[in-house]
């Protein structure tokens, strides 16, 4: 196969597509259409009845399977495509040729896994520069131009809950990299951008309360729970709910952790080579931590080496993890 080299098509933003740092013309309508897709089902073929769905709907004229032809072949000549390498004919439709370094959002989609993938393994400065990477693709609406109310409404929502994903990931590795006070203004925007997404307000409130501003923090919990109450007629969902109590609780699981040492890619996370320090806003649990404490020294003095179990149980809240991390 021969295609022609450096060509980037876009479908993040306006369609766009480049080729040697040009800006190949394609005309609007349905040739536009057309492109956008076969590009969202790259290397895959198209049938004739889908393409002729998206380029007039429900209600095809009778001719639209040869007029279908007629726009192949001018989407072929606007891409200079006159081997018939990039856009190939199939016995039951049509197959767009595209490298994955070509589509933006084949490279969106590789850098939202990659990210995912290090965010698994506890990478946060990578995760967050392979999502601000991902997310720099974005120009705009996506499909914006595209004359097909198909595409839209099928295509346009998919992409755009996949790029609030991303932020949302993103926003999550800054929180871990000690961003509190740069995530805060945004994620006030996004919440009321998006007022029933429950991921959004958990964060802003997260974002708050390390950032030492926890009346702030509840206060964000108590509008999310009127606007969920309000448009749905709901509470809010455990993993909200959940949120709300351990701020309450002052709880040490939502502590901020420890920045790590700075690099040009921002803060690494620290990789502990010890069991945690004393927390810093410990008070209390004399008769706890006496018990605890005699249960270690018996187990040393008895037999050196031995392990000694606790278990520590409570009601939720209550500092079960903070009295075992002291």
């Amino acid at each position: 196969m021969s295609v022609a080299a450096e060509t980037e098509f876009c479908l993040l933003g306006p369609l766009l597509v480049r080729q040697g740092g040009t800006v190949l013309p394609v005309p609007p309508g349905k040739q536009r259409a057309l492109l956008a897709a076969l590009l969202l089902n790259a290397r895959l073929i198209v049938p004739v009845d889908e393409l002729v769905e998206v380029l007039w709907g429900s209600g095809p004229p009778p001719s639209a399977r040869a007029s279908l032809q007629t726009y192949v072949m001018r989407l072929r000549k606007s891409l200079a495509d006159t081997g018939h390498s990039r856009i190939s004919t199939q016995p039951d439709g049509y197959l767009i040729s595209v490298g994955t370094d070509e589509l933006d959002v084949d490279r969106f989609e590789s850098s939202l896994g990659a990210a995912r993938e290090a965010m698994g393994a506890g990478s946060w400065a990578d995760a967050a520069a392979l999502l601000r990477t991902a997310l720099s693709l974005w120009r705009g609406q996506p499909l914006s131009g595209v004359q097909s109310d198909t595409l839209v409404r099928r295509e346009v929502p998919r992409l755009a809950e996949m790029r609030l994903q991303a932020l949302e990931a993103r926003i999550d590795a800054d929180l871990h990299l000690g961003r509190y006070a740069g995530v805060i203004a945004e994620l006030r925007q996004l919440a009321a951008a998006h007022p029933l997404r429950e991921r959004l307000h958990g964060l802003l409130m997260l974002a708050l309360y390390r950032d030492g501003r926890q009346a702030e923090a509840l206060a964000a919990y108590q509008h999310a729970r009127r606007v969920l109450i309000d448009e749905l007629g709901t509470e809010p969902g455990s993993e909200l709910r959940k949120i709300h109590q351990q701020i309450l609780d002052a709880d040490a699981d939502l502590e901020a952790p420890e920045p790590g040492p700075l690099t040009a890619r921002g803060r690494e996370p620290v990789v502990p080579r010890e069991l945690p320090g004393p927390l810093r806003h410990f008070l209390g649990r004399a008769e706890e931590l006496a018990e605890l404490t005699k249960l270690l020294d018996q187990a040393s003095n008895e037999t050196p080496g031995t392990v000694a179990i606790a278990a520590i149980s409570g009601t939720g809240g209550v500092g079960k993890t903070a009295l075992a991390v002291q």
